[in-house]
């Protein structure tokens, strides 16, 4: 019978060939595997032409010490968002990522850095086998976007390739793995270059990330002017009237790291149904470790914008997130559940965006999957995909399969959750999802 065969961007290729006992496959006997882990702890460097690549084991102090040159070169244009910058990546490290080595790939021409890929290791076990997982670094769950950091010009490619070269030179690796990778980005040319060089690769798409363009819009307009159809604008401007005939409604913009104003936030989400299925930053040390980072980092490099919708005393809404580079990021969404028929998570998402069409801001990107509630104001998306690369060999097909079938499973799953799933109530909780909440 001849082998099964899966199709993937790598064309047509049996899964398990006849196996030669005198070929050295991806995973080797322990004696190898411990050869080659030990080898790989070492600073490494492949030399492509002019440009340079050098690999790095280590932990966060291994990120923070290139910090100033990568922020540098993530404001050359490319990679400039707050989820590619150094503070991002490290903040995630330290938080989720406490008992892992951190390999740092950087790519180097004359000295100066053109390239930059963070990754962590995972040890994990395909069919009772050892294998080693080289991961995007940082929490799929709170880390809404990834890529290889690169700057501004028309090398990119060959900056790519030369860290690819790198990669391919260290044994100790059976997977890459890059996670919410934005469709067009340059860990798409990683995956080329090693589909060049031989090596199994595989996308899937797991998000489309929905965006709102500011540009074009007046100030001091009508509040709902973003709303997308004529229903649920005249149920926003009722809701909106009800709770001013309460008491006078305000949205208060915070932009600095008070330990109160976090405080503040952290209450108001853990109030509601994030505190009850345990998913509010409050919840779990580790995610608060990362949010407190995030806040004090922002805070610090002037991105941070926290918004409050209040009446009186009272928090109606909340967001915790970053305005960078005319962009607006709603990183996390908090809402008074007593007030949930007034929809104060969409009145919150219409004063915001008002106040950023007059801060002259371009865009508030919504991060995250598309849901119900964020189509109510945004239609354009951004595909996102999970990408991977496998080492040829009996592991990296055998995590080839694995990947394979279980995000097809997946998708299956989701497909039936969302037939399942009640629609949501008009003008009910009112809140867009951030990137934490999967489809």
């Amino acid at each position: 019978m001849p082998a099964p065969r899966i199709f993937c961007s790598n064309g047509l290729f049996p899964l398990f060939p006849l196996i030669n006992t005198n070929q050295t496959f991806g995973i080797n006997t322990l004696k190898d595997r411990a050869l080659m882990a030990s080898a790989a702890d070492a600073p490494r460097a492949v030399a492509t032409q002019s440009l340079s690549a050098q690999s790095v084991w280590g932990t966060a102090d291994a990120l923070e010490r290139i910090a100033d040159e990568w922020q540098e070169l993530c404001q050359e244009g490319p990679c400039d968002q707050p989820f590619f910058r150094p503070e991002w990546i490290a903040a995630s490290v330290r938080a989720f990522g406490k008992n892992r080595r951190v390999l740092l790939v950087t790519v180097r021409e004359g000295g100066r850095l053109r390239g930059v890929l963070p990754l962590w290791e995972e040890k994990i076990r395909v069919c009772g086998i050892p294998v080693t997982r080289l991961a995007s670094a940082g929490s799929a769950d709170h880390s809404p976007r990834f890529d290889f950091v690169h700057g501004r010009g028309l090398d990119t490619e060959n900056v790519v390739k030369a860290a690819w070269s790198q990669l391919r030179s260290l044994k100790a690796w059976d997977m890459i793995q890059c996670k919410n990778v934005p469709q067009g980005a340059a860990v798409e040319l990683l995956l080329r270059a090693a589909r060049t060089d031989g090596f199994l690769t595989y996308e899937h798409r797991w998000a489309e990330s929905p965006y709102i363009a500011l540009t074009g819009h007046e100030p001091h307009a009508d509040f709902s002017q973003f709303v997308r159809s004529r229903r649920f604008r005249h149920r926003l401007r009722h809701s909106w009237r009800k709770l001013q005939e309460m008491g006078e409604v305000s949205l208060r913009r915070v932009d600095t790291a008070d330990p109160e104003t976090v405080e503040q936030f952290y209450r108001l989400e853990r109030s509601g149904w994030k505190g009850h299925k345990g998913t509010a930053i409050a919840c779990h040390p580790e995610t608060r470790e990362f949010y407190d980072r995030i806040v004090k980092d922002a805070a610090r490099l002037g991105y941070l914008s926290f918004y409050f919708l209040e009446q009186g005393n009272r928090q109606l809404a909340a967001h915790l997130a970053l305005t960078y580079a005319g962009k607006y990021y709603p990183l996390k969404v908090a809402y008074d559940e007593s007030y949930s028929k007034y929809g104060p998570g969409h009145l919150i998402i219409a004063a915001v965006l008002e106040d950023c069409v007059a801060r002259g801001l371009a865009e508030f990107d919504c991060l995250g999957h598309q849901t119900e509630a964020k189509s109510k104001w945004a239609c354009e998306v951004r595909p996102h995909n999970f990408c991977y690369i496998f080492r040829n060999g009996i592991a990296g097909r055998m995590l080839f399969a694995e990947s394979y079938v279980a995000q097809k499973m997946q998708s299956s799953l989701r497909r039936i959750a969302s037939r399942l799933r009640r629609p949501e109530k008009s003008g009910g909780q009112g809140e867009i999802p951030t990137h934490e909440q999967k489809a």
